[in-house]
């Protein structure tokens, strides 16, 4: 019995729209149009600079932003609140629990608040498990009948329950696909954008953050015609991201909050106990 109920929730993890390791694009992700982390031990730009790089040059902007992550930022502990449009409606927002680390590249998420799909707890490590990432069921007769069990990181399954698959997440990799998409617009001749000020984000936990919005015309993948994006002006980091299609559909949104960099890990921390442990 326990042998047939573990392949029926496995089966029922691939199935599409069921699982919740993270947010999967419609489109291959986009290649980085260059090398950001050369001159990576220049002078970064001042927060006067940084302002004005906002107003007039983004793509300078967000480079500045990435080379400072590279110089700054090993791991981090966030808050993540999103809200998808998947199967063809607009999802309960999540509230999502994370830890992060770069070297080896590890994703820990715990949901704080019914996922969506039928995973509450995921995790991938960057040349462990096989590549795959490890997820626990969220009801706990299922967990009973079959523990943790182990899946495809970017297989079709995965990326059909969501935008963005565990190997592609990060505030780091955010703004990378954000500059790849920015500078893809430039070349053709279609960037338009405005710097609509330095705010606050309620949704980022109140942090004063460089905004600015571009919009798509024409459309992009998924019919987006408005991506928004805030970087707090302490560690320019993007903490806000909300994607919007044509008549005000709610593509994506996905704020970070409560950041703690660079922390002191647990030895266990991104392992296969941290998934199976209440």
């Amino acid at each position: 019995m326990r042998r047939m109920s573990w392949f029926l929730f496995a089966a029922l993890l691939a199935l599409p729209g069921t699982a919740a390791v993270g947010p999967a694009p419609r489109a291959a992700p986009m290649p980085l149009p260059e090398p950001v982390t050369n001159g990576q031990d220049a002078a970064l730009p001042t927060p006067d600079q940084m302002e004005k790089l906002a107003r007039t040059d983004p793509l300078a902007f967000l480079r500045a932003c990435l080379r400072r992550y590279d110089k700054e930022v090993r791991g981090y502990t966030t808050t993540l609140e999103k809200q998808e449009f998947l199967s063809g409606k607009l999802q309960p927002a999540e509230v999502v629990e994370v830890a992060f680390r770069e070297e080896p590249f590890s994703v820990l998420m715990k949901w704080k608040t019914p996922p969506v799909g039928r995973a509450d707890r995921a995790l991938y490590v960057e040349g462990a498990n096989d590549g795959k990432t490890l997820a626990r069921p969220a009801g706990r007769a299922a967990r009973f009948l079959v523990g943790v069990v182990a899946r495809e990181s970017d297989g079709p399954d995965a990326r059909s329950a969501g935008r963005y698959p565990l190997p592609e997440f990060g505030l780091k990799k955010g703004t990378e696909r954000t500059l790849a998409a920015w500078t893809a617009a430039q070349k053709r001749g279609v960037l338009k954008y405005e710097f609509l000020g330095v705010r606050s984000i309620a949704e980022a936990g109140k942090k004063e953050c460089y905004v600015l919005r571009r919009t798509c015309d024409p459309p992009e993948e998924e019919g987006i015609v408005s991506v928004e994006v805030a970087f707090d002006t302490e560690h320019w980091l993007q903490v806000a991201n909300v994607l919007t299609a044509e008549r005000g559909r709610k593509v994506g949104s996905y704020y970070f909050r409560d950041i703690v960099l660079n922390p002191k890990f647990a030895p266990d921390q991104f392992e296969r106990a941290a998934v199976e442990k209440d």
